[in-house]
């Protein structure tokens, strides 16, 4: 785990969130009105690190892969000793440390590595069980995806591709992810390439989102070459493809780009 996380890699099996850079989604809020004239304005809402509640639980996923794997090491290899500050400070990194001490002490060391031993490496999970994330279970109708763009449709290898997304709310939705994997066509049982964004919930409305694809990107497992590819955005309470609670998909939609020489 600490190897997955440590090197960046996009595609991995070891988790969703498997990079310690987290991102987040550039994500605008529309609502359309009457304005002067007859004609639609639209005010656009960013989510944008900044927000308390986004830091907090960003913080706890990012180190929650680290912090998780490292204090059951820690427990198997030593024992409990001691309370929370004790525990958490034999973590080897400050910000594990903050964020271990912050969750441990708020729900006791008993309910902690209790909570430690059932996440089983989803850290969205992990966090919600700790009470750094919010929890949400959207009831209901959702969220659903209105259209994807992939644009433009040919590109030189090299060359930057945007997959803009609209989406609506129809009911609040919990702390998850926006998921975009990238297959190439020519390799259908091959490993996409895949990027996750947190989201710590979304009021209803109408969103519109953008997601870069950087054609020049190259990791262990995937590189770009002359060919079509597809292209899925997922949108998901909680871990994508998770099963534990407060986990599941709203919806997902395709579209497709071609790399030319």
């Amino acid at each position: 785990v600490r190897a997955c996380v440590r090197a960046c890699v996009r595609v991995c099996p070891c988790s969703a969130f498997c990079c310690n850079h987290l991102q987040l989604l550039d994500v605008h809020r529309i609502d359309s009105r009457d304005a002067v004239g007859g004609q639609k304005q639209h005010d656009f809402i960013s989510r944008r690190q900044g927000d308390a509640e986004l830091d907090l639980c960003g913080a706890c996923i990012q180190v929650s892969l680290i912090l998780i794997n490292e204090l059951l090491n820690i427990i198997a290899n030593e024992g409990i000793l001691g309370g929370c500050s004790t525990l958490c400070g034999k973590l080897p990194q400050k910000l594990e440390q903050e964020v271990c001490d912050a969750a441990c002490v708020g729900l006791g060391i008993d309910e902690f590595i209790h909570i430690l031993e059932r996440a089983d490496l989803d850290p969205i999970y992990y966090c919600e069980l700790v009470r750094l994330c919010k929890i949400v279970d959207c009831q209901g109708r959702c969220l659903e995806i209105r259209s994807l763009s992939v644009k433009p449709a040919q590109v030189e290898l090299g060359g930057m591709v945007v997959a803009n997304v609209t989406f609506q709310v129809f009911n609040q939705t919990g702390t998850g992810m926006t998921r975009i994997d990238i297959y190439d066509k020519s390799q259908p049982k091959a490993n996409p390439l895949q990027d996750d964004f947190l989201e710590v919930g979304y009021d209803p409305g109408m969103y519109e989102a953008s997601i870069k694809i950087d054609t020049s990107q190259q990791t262990e497992f995937f590189s770009y070459r002359v060919g079509q590819y597809a292209v899925q955005v997922l949108f998901c309470e909680g871990e994508c493809g998770s099963q534990h609670p407060h986990s599941k998909i709203y919806d997902t939609r395709n579209g497709t780009f071609t790399i030319t020489a």
